[in-house]
């Protein structure tokens, strides 16, 4: 009644220039039930499903037994629902947590949240987009009582945020996040300072990335000792201006337990746990990984460029092989441009820019390294024979060739409808399910190795686009 007596309506035209009706409501539309999704994949709900069929099933097999057997089977049942009642309270505290998050819910959260669902659960800082910290904090104009600031301070944060989130939902353990320390060569601390000057910059380093990812509590577990960083990596700014050794065995100190024996009994105590997992290095050539390598510093991963059009790498892929040190590798779609958006099409406008690329004129400067985008385009004909003959996307190609060369591909993140578009797809309320995976071709993760003998010939026969 209000609205046709408070609100004046224009007259109805039945004619031809009528508009469409409204829509209706769409109950299932993402932003009406995206709370309801997001409750339905969280560890006490799951827990809260198993139990309550796990009940419906005693009360069947009680139905039809008596004596001991059905007291037995009801006892059973009686500790089940009050298992049932610990997780609807779980259920409703978890609930309760997207009001109190103001984060919760957000466009970002939930892009991460689904690349993590859909199998995506180790994330490192860098890419485009990403908050870095100012110069100004960088270089050190805060007042002295703040901590030191990080090249990824801001990233580190958004990370933790998503982190904890995420575990929160689906339970403990389930994201990796890949650090990158850049040292500020220009202060002392870090390249004239010796190694306690190193040792304390490191562990500053690491203080404030452990509240970052973890929050105010660092990470402390229930048994009073710190989660320690899934992978810390170097970025090393100039090797001629100063060595990164010192800083390297700094970081292995953190990553390594401090031990105590007992002078009495001779038994072998941890009197610091470590506070790193890992060690990775992001770009040093051969001779600088080959003497931390000498040095003793443990190397778990070595992140470079490589791909099967960018192989100056390769010197230090084979030093990888031999010690048996991962490869973490960038540039495998060479930044987007191997996505059917450029196939037989004209190159990125520089100017407009394009929000598919990881960066243009990052994607400009690799096209004229390769010779122009003709050989791009011809890179692009040699990529649609393989893929069409395995139905993929020619993403999945360049990025199944790094995984058979022994590296473990980087690829980055795109926000909103596009989280997707770096495997070839669109969107994730819409994606293609494949293997499971959502957006994401399942031959990508077989064990085995969809791309053939006939595929490697065709890759083969564009050896003049490779650049070594």
């Amino acid at each position: 009644m209000l609205a046709e007596t408070w609100i004046p309506a224009p007259p109805e035209d039945a004619g031809e220039e009528a508009g469409p009706p409204p829509p209706s409501f769409d109950a299932a539309a993402p932003e009406y039930n995206e709370l309801a999704r997001r409750l339905a994949k969280t560890a006490p709900f799951q827990k809260w499903n198993e139990l309550t069929i796990q009940a419906k099933e005693l009360e069947q097999e009680i139905a039809g037994l008596k004596g001991p057997d059905a007291e037995a089977k009801q006892a059973e049942l009686e500790n089940v629902k009050v298992q049932i009642a610990d997780a609807e309270a779980a259920m409703a505290e978890m609930k309760q947590s997207f009001y109190d998050d103001p984060l919760s819910l957000t466009g970002w959260m939930q892009a991460l949240t689904d690349l993590a669902d859909g199998g995506m659960t180790t994330f490192e800082v860098s890419g485009q987009g990403w908050p870095y910290c100012s110069l100004r904090q960088l270089f050190g104009e805060v007042p002295s009582s703040a901590p030191p600031a990080g090249f990824f301070d801001g990233v580190e944060r958004v990370l933790g945020t998503f982190k904890r989130r995420y575990e929160k939902e689906r339970g403990p353990g389930r994201i990796q996040l890949l650090l990158k320390l850049a040292p500020n060569l220009f202060s002392d601390a870090w390249a004239t300072g010796g190694a306690a000057a190193a040792v304390a910059a490191v562990e500053a380093y690491v203080e404030r990335a452990r509240a970052n990812v973890f929050g105010p509590d660092g990470g402390v577990t229930a048994e009073g000792v710190p989660e320690p960083l899934d992978l810390v990596q170097l970025a090393w700014w100039d090797f001629e201006a100063a060595d990164p050794l010192p800083v390297l065995k700094a970081l292995q100190k953190m990553a390594t337990d401090q031990l105590q024996v007992d002078e009495d009994s001779g038994e072998v105590s941890v009197s610091e746990p470590r506070k790193i997992r890992g060690i990775g290095l992001v770009d040093f050539p051969a001779d600088r990984l080959k003497a931390a390598i000498q040095a003793g510093v443990p190397i778990t991963c070595v992140q470079v460029e490589y791909s099967y059009f960018v192989r100056t790498a390769q010197p230090v892929v084979d030093l990888c092989a031999k010690y048996g040190i991962k490869v973490l590798a960038r540039g495998g779609t060479l930044g987007g441009l191997l996505s059917a958006k450029y196939s037989s099409a004209p190159p990125p406008d520089p100017v407009r820019g394009d929000a598919d690329l990881d960066s243009v004129p990052g994607c400009l400067d690799a096209v004229n390294n390769l010779g122009g985008w003709d050989v791009v385009q011809l890179a692009h004909q040699m990529l649609k024979t393989v893929a069409d003959r395995h139905g993929v996307k020619p993403e999945t190609v360049m990025l199944r060739w790094q995984i058979d060369a022994g590296c473990f591909p980087l690829v980055t993140s795109r926000w909103s409808n596009r989280v997707w578009r770096q495997f070839g797809y669109e969107g994730w309320s819409s994606f293609e399910v494949s293997g499971g995976r959502p957006g994401v071709d399942a031959a990508l993760f077989q064990v085995e190795s969809f791309l053939d003998e006939l595929d490697y010939n065709v890759l083969g026969n564009a050896k003049g686009v490779v650049k070594r």
